[in-house]
């Protein structure tokens, strides 16, 4: 049978990486799922000593990202490149082999200048904590920004969830579950984050799916990684219908 699950990477921080290794990683794994990779890209920030020990200065990563998304979506596409002459100054460039298939890029944020970069470079907004009408809202600037653009928008979202017999379990999974990862108290999170029964989540997730998520790429948190895969499968398999 042939391969149907996606590759979804995100997010990628490209600040933190030269376009010529950058462009090789992907080709890497375009060769391994060609047609199934796509790749979210993030300028990152919050941990500021991430940029400084790898000699990147943390208030260049936007202009950083901007020009890097450029040049590693040429060499993907098997042009010849060469550096901008302000970030890099690099000649020549290329990669071989190329990937089969075009690899669409989104582009993770929740500020404005994450949409208006999305929709200058990317194939679509990866996003994160919002409400639907925000996701509506944003996926819309994004291609006022890039109506000039031929492109096959692919919107996205990031999101957490809680599994569980009932809303009150599923939050518990999944309040310690960011909490461990964040260092950060659950609440401001909460209103964003689906929880309870294949039926809860569901319902919460319909809305973005209504209003163009191509992808949603959920981080499950439950009693056992079984019950885990259990509910989301049949999440995703409800939700494609």
């Amino acid at each position: 049978m042939e391969p149907r699950l996606g590759l979804h990477l995100g997010v990628m921080l490209l600040a933190l990486r030269h376009p010529l290794v950058a462009a090789r990683q992907i080709a890497t794994l375009a060769e391994y799922a060609p047609g199934r990779v796509s790749i979210g890209v993030g300028v990152g920030g919050e941990d500021r000593h991430e940029f400084e020990v790898c000699e990147v200065d943390p208030a260049t990563r936007g202009r950083r990202t901007d020009v890097e998304l450029d040049i590693v979506r040429r060499l993907l596409d098997g042009e010849t490149v060469d550096g901008d002459g302000e970030v890099f100054s690099f000649e020549q460039a290329q990669i071989r082999p190329i990937p089969r298939e075009r690899i669409p890029f989104v582009v993770g944020g929740r500020s404005n200048a994450a949409l208006d970069r999305a929709g200058r470079l990317g194939d679509g907004w990866l996003a994160a904590w919002c409400s639907p009408r925000r996701f509506a809202e944003g996926t819309a600037l994004v291609e006022q920004v890039g109506i000039d653009r031929d492109v096959d928008w692919h919107h996205g979202l990031q999101i957490w969830a809680g599994v569980g017999d009932d809303p009150a379990e599923g939050r518990t999974h999944v309040a310690a579950g960011m909490q461990r990862f964040f260092g950060m108290p659950f609440e401001p999170f909460e209103k964003y984050t689906p929880v309870g029964t294949a039926d809860d989540i569901v319902a919460f997730l319909e809305p973005f799916v209504e209003a163009g998520a191509k992808t949603l790429s959920l981080k499950a948190c439950g009693p056992d990684p079984e019950t885990e895969l259990e509910v989301i499968a049949e999440v995703a398999a409800r939700l494609r219908r």
